[in-house]
């Protein structure tokens, strides 16, 4: 498997409304300047670059370009002003009860530990090299997904952390960077402004080293987990861009037998 046959995979896995993105640090000039995709031309916030990158676009980006001074922390262009860092700025702004728990807030983040001269965002499938995490933002249903596809080789899941704040540059970048692990986000209020997610997506961040292991696993779940509707949905996916729905196995799932007194009926 490489990239662009991953990403054909999961596309036909899930009924995603975006393109999976992948997000690439470059830690020097040379190898910045190297990478050919264009440079933004003007500031963007970071997480409006991850949403553009869902709609089909490239870009590479050094501090220059960032257009959200949280996003440029969370990601080492900057320091992590004091205000932040004490735990003051933020409960000025009444987001939490008191210093000690706005601190704490800042301390238990997991920002870019080096420094970046800059990054890259565009489509995953644009990739001929490895980036360094994979995001993916949809429903709730292909996030769940996901996750099962984690869990099929790699088990509970029991690192996710998020607060609802710093979403994308911090629980969707910075946080797998950092773990090496996948962690969830059910955006924040700053993010949902500039970057105009749909108001019931949520994100999930992959580091790329775990990205298809997950795409196998949920291959492997599609069976026992989803239905015939979805399962019907799939196979055609599967069959648009050539692929096998071979494996797809109909009336057959892992609760089959395990509920009494049938749905219940709503009207």
């Amino acid at each position: 498997m490489n990239i662009k046959e991953s990403v054909s995979q999961i596309e036909s896995y899930l009924d995603l409304d975006r393109k999976p993105v992948g997000v690439k640090f470059f830690f020097d000039k040379e190898s910045f300047d190297n990478f050919e995709v264009d440079q933004r031309d003007r500031k963007v916030t970071y997480c409006n670059s991850v949403q553009l990158a869902s709609k089909g676009q490239s870009m590479k980006l050094t501090k220059e370009n960032q257009g959200c001074p949280n996003g440029a922390f969370a990601l080492n262009f900057t320091d992590v002003p004091d205000p932040i860092a004490s735990g003051k700025g933020r409960f000025k702004k009444g987001i939490y009860k008191d210093v000690e728990t706005s601190k704490k807030i800042n301390d238990d983040m997991m920002f870019m530990k080096e420094r970046p001269y800059g990054i890259a965002v565009m489509p995953l499938e644009n990739y001929d090299t490895e980036p360094d995490v994979v995001i993916v933002v949809g429903s709730s249903y292909n996030v769940m997904r996901i996750i099962q596809g984690h869990g099929y080789h790699n088990g509970y899941t029991t690192n996710l952390r998020t607060v609802g704040l710093q979403a994308v540059c911090q629980d969707l970048t910075t946080y797998p960077y950092n773990s090496e692990d996948i962690n969830i986000s059910l955006l924040c209020p700053g993010t949902r402004l500039v970057a105009d997610w749909v108001p019931s997506e949520i994100g999930i961040g992959i580091p790329f080293k775990k990205w298809y292991e997950i795409v196998d696993g949920i291959k492997e779940t599609i069976n026992p987990f989803e239905r015939n509707k979805n399962k019907e949905a799939i196979k055609e996916r599967l069959e648009e861009r050539g692929l096998s729905s071979d494996e797809l196995k109909f009336n057959e799932n892992y609760d089959d037998g395990s509920y009494t007194g049938g749905k219940i009926d709503v009207e």
